[in-house]
């Protein structure tokens, strides 16, 4: 799921409620369908627009769902549990548009920091790539240099 600025509580409940990718196992209980396990990926978690107070109500709905494993029904008054997902998240830094996304949710995933890196190094690496790729003719390897800087 692509979160925004403009995404909400209902979106997120759209997507979890999609007879598609959720069946119904039991009354109170929701999973992927066939049986399968799922891994729910969320693209730009801390995009959501932040409310009065600070929130942003739709990853406070996720964080419920994996603190206590579903949520609650507005329409059924009933807790919908989810089993069989698991839940996993990108953003990129603060700023332009994204928000800071609270600890209480961050503690629920490993955080893995890709940094910039230089040109030098992206130069190697695709040199080292692209020379792989060229290596089945023996004269096309020499250009592969010449490719990537041009690229960079």
């Amino acid at each position: 799921m692509n979160f925004s600025a403009q995404t909400s509580t209902k979106n997120l409940l759209d997507v979890l409620l999609d007879k598609d990718k959720f069946t119904k196992k039991r009354r109170t209980e929701i999973g992927p369908v066939g049986g399968k396990k799922m891994v729910f990926f969320v693209d730009d978690i801390n995009m959501p627009a932040l409310e009065k107070y600070f929130a942003q109500p739709p990853n406070e709905l996720l964080r419920q769902i994996i603190d206590q494993g579903g949520f609650y029904d507005l329409k059924k008054f009933l807790f919908m549990e989810v089993s069989d997902c698991v839940f996993t998240a990108c953003c990129a830094p603060p700023g332009g548009g994204r928000n800071k996304v609270t600890p209480r949710l961050f503690r629920h995933f490993n955080l893995i920091w890709a940094p910039d890196l230089s040109i030098k190094s992206m130069d190697i690496i695709f040199t080292s790539i692209l020379k792989g790729f060229l290596s089945f003719s023996k004269g096309l390897e020499k250009f592969a240099p010449s490719i990537v800087k041009s690229s960079l």
